[in-house]
């Protein structure tokens, strides 16, 4: 029998709308607010936690990785263990798998396996795991390595890192000591009564800002030490973290909350102290205190005013980018971020992996950053989340997840993950100083001083300027170009939006001086090659004659050429540029000082439609608000906590990096709260780290440098004794005596006045004669930085401005022990002196160390 058309009809249309309605209950049921898309919330943090027991104290929390990390570039805490070489340890599961425990020790590289041990005796109670274990006599005494402890857990097999230091006398290292100090002067700090007792170990002076809480230091006043006027109703106990230890010295990262009220209403903030002491039979020295404040911002208990956003005690220089027209903007507080939309009245959570129903430490650790990418006029956000993965679909590993968040679905979807084997803060460092996102979806960033392009849409990955953080490189206000040179003769620039490359080239007999960016406006020098001179430390100057504006298209804005001045330095803020400027004497042979000059744009400075602003409060003093650029209708304003988007398959992106770190070595500067700077340049890291104060090492997780530690006294004797053996010094080159000092003091003999005669260098006769150690040329670091080699039986060379060398081989607390081949003696110079002779003659030391 045969259907009538129009019953068909109607029965495939109702079974139509019946598979609709299902179609839009399921979609519901994985959505959230406006989602109108296939998603759920990030997954719950899995892993377990390590932490380490010292004495009473349980420090160093240690997370979980579930890939390998190439150890030569993960720092991470210390632990000292005792002459009995035994380890301490409790696992807090949190109600999760922890099982077939083990632990390699490894060299500090991670390259050669010393141990592996499967671990059997251990108890666990309620989800705690407690045990302890012996190492194997199979370690030096004094020396640095890695602890590797591994488990398989609901992710797999997981592995938790730390450095240790074993020492064949417990009296070596005082770290319990040390612990009880940092702890109580922390604690006191919560009583101005209790605090009286560490009121002697503050340098308060003008140096301490006495205006914020947002940052307070050992110079700071007693009071602001002490909270001021706050009534901070609570603390958490603080997260203990042992990152650099040392027989005299140990620093130590405290991290934990505050609750503070105002009025009615109480707020959280997030807190880290770190301190930098030194042991002594006497009593202990507070060297360096730094601490923290930092307000965590929370959608479901916000401050908005008429047309502000409080963000209470914080760092002013928080990121906030907002969109072309100013109508939607994006924030970061506290490694999360949130987007403004103020045409829909929206206020959204996009990013963090804390929040109400998951903050434990583990999800608290801040071992990542945010990079805010683009905000465009509807509210859609590009960002990227660096460093380590606290949790979610990338639970423990190290990378750049780049995400797009979509208003209109209310979701967040990953965009693309570039996995990496360094150290969660190496990473973060060089998103820090570039991350880009093109108008067509290429995703560009620094990794391992090289410009990475990730196609986001076709997930592969390419490197597009190699070795760009070797030379000088700047990059515009928009991040959308960079400039760079590898010497004094072209700048080189890429637009990252179409990647196009152009340059400018110096014209023959001249050099050509990178400046900066002013805005998106490039803004270089050109120096007569006749013009370089010397400053009186010997350090070369190079007089500008002119000084140039381009626009992106290469036209000149400003052509800067003063008769008879030269430009020696710029300083750029805003849509200002101050310049420092010499001219010639009356003899024409040497440069003066002449007044400072500036150059003014003559576009107005464009001011952000919403902006960050710091305002004065008697009892918080500084507090830091989001001025939008229209009134807030706080009444009907949309709270929104997005899901994220659900995906099939790898959104995983590789790039093949490599570099011969022989040839091409690195230096990475750690100060009190961790990575402070990567250089290329071994003297501007030892610099940095002389004022951070901090340690440098080097592509091997090897000590370049470190701050104190010197012994009361020491002098090299082999040296010494060598020196004594030179007959009729007057008659050869000084330079060739330092050296040839050095390559005998190594076991080395060559001809080195024949080498220095066909045009060798210093440092290429060493590092042909010295293969297998580093050498570092030290130019412009103090004295007193070059004792640490000293320290350690390293001769240091001292270059003078008349082409004459000295050997720094000794020191006591007054005086250093040079080798003077002009003279042929080794004698005490007292430090104050030394310091004055090697200043004057520009600081340029020359050393090595072991490889």
């Amino acid at each position: 029998m045969r259907e009538h058309p129009i019953r068909l009809t109607i029965i495939k249309s109702a079974y139509f709308v019946l598979v609709l309605l299902i179609g839009i209950f399921v979609v519901s049921k994985f959505s959230n607010g406006d989602n109108a898309d296939m998603s759920a919330p990030m997954s719950k943090a899995t892993l377990p936690m390590v932490t380490l027991v010292s004495g009473s104290d349980e420090i160093n929390p240690l997370h979980g990785y579930t890939s390998e990390l190439d150890l030569s570039y993960y720092r991470g805490t210390i632990m000292p263990i005792g002459a009995d070489r035994v380890v301490n340890y409790k696992v807090d599961t949190f109600g999760g798998k922890a099982y077939n425990l083990a632990f390699e020790v490894r060299s500090i590289d991670g390259k050669s396996l010393v141990e592996s041990t499967d671990l059997v005796d251990y108890k666990e109670t309620n989800g705690i795991i407690e045990g302890s274990f012996q190492l194997k006599d199979l370690i030096t005494s004094d020396k640095e390595y890695m602890l590797v402890m591994l488990m398989d857990t609901d992710l797999g097999r997981t592995r938790f890192y730390t450095r240790f230091v074993w020492t064949e006398s417990d009296s070596r290292y005082h770290i319990d000591e040390e612990l009880e100090f940092v702890l109580g002067f922390s604690e006191a700090t919560f009583s101005k009564t209790e605090a009286q007792e560490y009121a002697k170990y503050l340098e308060s002076n003008s140096e301490g800002d006495n205006t914020t809480f947002n940052k307070v230091n050992i110079h700071s006043s007693f009071s602001q030490v002490t909270w001021g006027d706050l009534n901070v109703t609570k603390h958490t106990e603080p997260e203990v973290y042992v990152t650099d230890l040392h027989s005299q010295t140990g620093s130590y990262e405290l991290k934990y909350r505050v609750t503070v009220k105002d009025g009615t209403v109480s707020r959280n903030y997030n807190v880290t102290e770190a301190f930098r002491v030194r042991y002594t039979s006497d009593r202990i020295y507070l060297l360096n205190y730094e601490r923290t404040m930092n307000y965590m911002f929370d959608s479901s208990s916000y401050a908005v005013g008429t047309n502000t956003i409080g963000l209470n005690i914080s760092d002013p220089e928080l990121q906030l980018v907002e969109s072309s027209g100013g109508s939607a903007f994006a924030f970061v507080s506290e490694n999360r971020l949130y987007m403004f939309n103020n045409s829909e009245n929206k206020l959204a959570y996009l990013f963090g992996f804390y929040d109400t129903d998951n903050d434990d430490a583990r999800t608290r650790w801040d071992d990542h950053s945010i990079k805010i990418l683009n905000v465009d006029e509807a509210g859609n956000v590009k960002f990227a989340v660096a460093g380590y993965m606290n949790r979610g679909s990338h639970e423990g590993e190290v990378g750049i997840a780049v995400y797009d968040y979509n208003t209109a679905i209310n979701a967040v979807e990953e965009q693309a993950f570039v996995e990496s084997t360094q150290s969660a803060q190496i990473l973060c460092e060089y998103v820090g100083a570039i991350a880009y996102v093109s108008s067509s979806d290429v995703f560009y960033a620094m990794l391992d001083q090289d410009i990475y392009a990730i196609d986001l849409v076709g997930r592969t990955a390419s490197s597009v300027v190699d070795n760009i953080g070797a030379g000088q490189y700047e990059i515009s206000e928009s991040e959308s170009t960079i400039a760079w040179q590898k010497d004094l003769k072209s700048i080189s620039l890429m637009n990252l939006n179409t990647r196009s490359e152009s340059s400018i080239e110096a014209q023959v007999g001249d050099y050509i001086i990178l400046l900066g960016f002013m805005g998106e406006d490039l803004v270089y020098g050109l120096c007569h090659g006749s013009d370089i001179g010397a400053d009186t430390m010997g350090n070369p100057i190079y007089p500008m004659y002119n000084l140039k504006i381009e626009d992106q298209e290469g036209n000149v804005l400003e052509n800067y050429h003063p008769d008879g001045i030269y430009v020696t330095g710029v300083t750029i803020a805003g849509n200002q540029i101050k310049l420092s400027r010499l001219m010639k004497d009356e003899e024409g042979t040497s440069y003066v000082s002449t007044y400072d000059d500036q150059i003014m744009s003559t576009l107005k400075e464009e001011a952000g439609s919403n902006t960050l602003s710091v305002v004065s409060v008697d009892v918080f003093e500084k507090i830091v608000q989001i001025t939008t650029k229209n009134d807030i209708k706080s009444k009907q304003l949309r709270v929104l906590t997005p899901n994220q988007t659900l995906f099939e398959g790898s959104r995983n992106v590789k790039p093949e990096i490599e570099r011969d770190v022989k040839e091409k070595p690195f230096y990475y500067v750690y100060g009190l709260t961790g990575i402070e700077g990567i250089y290329t340049d071994p003297a501007d890291a030892v610099s940095l780290a002389w004022n951070a104060p901090g340690v440098v090492v080097g592509d091997d997780n090897d000590y370049v440098w470190y701050k104190g530690n010197l012994l009361k006294s020491n002098q090299i004797m082999s040296i010494t004794r060598t020196a004594e053996s030179y007959e009729d010094i007057t008659t050869i080159d000084y330079v060739a005596v330092c050296l040839d000092l050095i390559l005998r003091f190594e076991g080395v003999n060559r001809n080195v006045e024949a080498l220095l005669a066909g045009g060798d260098s210093v440092v290429s006769i060493l590092k042909s004669s010295l293969p297998d150690y580093q050498v570092l040329e030290l130019d412009g670091c103090p004295l007193n930085s070059m004792l640490y080699y000293v320290n350690q039986d390293i001769p240091v060379m001292a270059l003078l401005n008349d082409g004459q060398a000295m050997l720094v081989i000794g020191f006591n607390d007054l005086n250093t022990v040079l080798c003077n081949p002009q003279t042929g003696q080794v004698y005490k110079y007292g430090m104050n002196d030394s310091d004055k002779l090697f200043s004057e003659n520009g600081n340029h030391f020359i050393t090595y160390i072991k490889r």
